[in-house]
Order: C-alpha cells, then sequence, then structure tokens
C-alpha cells in the first residue's frame, strides 16, 4: 500500500491487526520514538461510551490496559492506588470512548499517541468509530501469515487448557473455538481491515508484514518515521528498537497486570528474528481432515505478498 505525503504528522496512530500479530511489541517500538507515545490495549473502541465499556469489560482483564493508560499518564504512575483512581476517572458520567482518547491525545500532546486494540477489527463498524471521531488519524495495517497467526492463537490457547486437560492437542484445542475455524478469525479482520481503509486518503495508511518488519527493524522502521513525518535520525530509529523502555513493557500492578500480549510483558525486548518459511498450500496442522487454508484466505493471503 502506498502513502504519500500529508501537510504534517498527525496526532493519532491506530495499529490495525487482528490478534496474535506482534501488536504489543510493535506499538511499544514506535512508542519508544522520542515524537511517539505508545499505549497498551485500550479496547475504547469495541464501545461507543464508557457506560457501554464498563458493561462489555467489566470483571475482566480487557479493563487493565486503559486503566493503565490514564494511571501513567493522568496521574504519573501505575500504582494500585493510581489504578483505583483511574478506574474511578473512566466512570465519569457521559463520557464516549472518543472524549477518553481524546483527552490522552491532548495530555501527551505534542507526542503523537499509539493505539492498538486488535478487537477492533473484528467489527467493521469499530474501525469506522475511530475515523468518524478522529478523522486526521493515520492506520497502520499489520500483517501476519495465517499460518503464523492460528498457531500463534492455538498454541496460547492449548498453554491455558492443559494447566487442566493435559491430553489436549492441537486439533482438540481448535475445538474450542465454538466449532469455528480458527483460520477465520485472520480473515475477518484482515478483510475488514481492507474494507475499511478503502475509504482512508492514502497518506493516512500503511500496510506491512510484520515478519519484514521484525527481520529488518532499521529499514521498515525509518519507512514508518517517514510516513509518519517524524525524525529520521539514528537516535530516534535506535530508541524505537528498545521497547523495553516504555512504561508498559511490564506487568502492571496487581489490580491491573495485563494490557497486551503476557510473552511480551515477560520479556519485552526486540529479538534477532528470522521468518520461518510459512506455506498456503499444505494440509493445516489443527484440522483431522487434511484440508488447507481455505481459498478466499489463500487469495487474500497472496494479495498481502503472503505464499
Amino acid at each position: 500500500m502506498q502513502s504519500q505525503r500529508s501537510t504534517g504528522p498527525p496526532s493519532l496512530l491506530v495499529i490495525l491487526a487482528p490478534p496474535r500479530c506482534y501488536t504489543t511489541l510493535v506499538a511499544a517500538m514506535i512508542g519508544q520514538h522520542p515524537e511517539m507515545y505508545g499505549l497498551p490495549e485500550t479496547h475504547l473502541f469495541t464501545s461507543a461510551t464508557m457506560t457501554d465499556w464498563w458493561k462489555a469489560h467489566q470483571g475482566s482483564d480487557r479493563t487493565d490496559g486503559l486503566s493503565r493508560a490514564v494511571a501513567q499518564i493522568v496521574l504519573g504512575g501505575q500504582t494500585e492506588r493510581n489504578i483505583r483512581l483511574a478506574r474511578q476517572w473512566l466512570r465519569r458520567r457521559d463520557l464516549t470512548t472518543a472524549d477518553v482518547l481524546g483527552d490522552l491525545v491532548r495530555k501527551v500532546a505534542p507526542l503523537i499517541l499509539v493505539e492498538k486494540t486488535p478487537q477492533a477489527a473484528e467489527r467493521i463498524e469499530h474501525l469506522r468509530r475511530v475515523n468518524a471521531e478522529f478523522p486526521n488519524a493515520y492506520f497502520l495495517h499489520l500483517l501476519r501469515h495465517p499460518l503464523g497467526h492460528v498457531l500463534s492463537r492455538l498454541e496460547r490457547r492449548l498453554k491455558h487448557l492443559r494447566k487442566t486437560e493435559p491430553q489436549l492437542d492441537l486439533v482438540q484445542a481448535a475445538g474450542r473455538f465454538g466449532g469455528v475455524d480458527p483460520q477465520m478469525l485472520w480473515y475477518r479482520c484482515n478483510s475488514n481491515i481492507v474494507s475499511f481503509l478503502e475509504n482512508v486518503s492514502v497518506e493516512r495508511k500503511m500496510r506491512m508484514r510484520s515478519e519484514d518488519l521484525l527481520s529488518d527493524p532499521d529499514s521498515h522502521l525509518r519507512q514508518i518515521a517517514e510516513w509518519l513525518q517524524i525524525s529520521l535520525d539514528g537516535e530516534a530509529i535506535d530508541a524505537m528498537k528498545h521497547p523495553e523502555r516504555s512504561p508498559f513493557a511490564c506487568f502492571g500492578p496487581p489490580n491491573a497486570p495485563m494490557g497486551g500480549d503476557e510473552n511480551f510483558f515477560r520479556e519485552p525486548f526486540l529479538r534477532p528474528f528470522r521468518a520461518v518459511s510459512q506455506t498456503l498450500e499444505d494440509p493445516l496442522p489443527w484440522r483431522s481432515d487434511g484440508n488447507g487454508f481455505r481459498p478466499v484466505i489463500r487469495e487474500l493471503a497472496k494479495s498481502f505478498g503472503y505464499q
């Protein structure tokens, strides 16, 4: 996807991707540029109002990322007390989710805020909400090969299920997705993103494969910085290779420990990355019938340059 230069940098960058596409790592990397500020997962645009947001996420760890962000940005640090105060702040009446993100945008200005919530890509109306509320936002469509994406989700599911059912295998874990083949989440999210971006001006969107970015971070981080019209000097690019310096590159306090990928929180570093060979044509290891990817998935993945 080509991009063109606009009149100035944005105030908000939104990373669009399905879950398990390295978004926690990439958001932290971009957020370490001296002109950027990366958030944990906020889940803001999965609801229109904060009342709906609380109803949808109350009692789950999906409130952790936004609570940590408010504690850090508004209250000055991620302590248990500040998390409690942050949640009170987030319960103010008559707030929309755009109100909350707009507050955070203004509080970190002139830095550019980096927001990512993979679940937002599951419904196109979530994506349209972002564009309607922030018409000058930029969007980075972050890709991952569908095989790597599904295997990552299944391995994560297996890890949790084997705590109580140690005999489970990959095929059985795939059956725990409500009867839906787990490959379809990759297709639904990426199809939504493609459809949404068709109506976004060319200078405000970029598409990048995560395998390319992580294999050659210097080159691809420079491309992102040039697109965003921020500094390209060596120190700025080097800073982006140190995601561990983010205030969110760790587990949060006991009352809000999450807000992204737990594997990143355990080891929040950019490590040497070599993309493994993955194919769209072979039988899938989570299917007992020997079938491979559906034709629509192969077609969409090939349009992204995957084989």
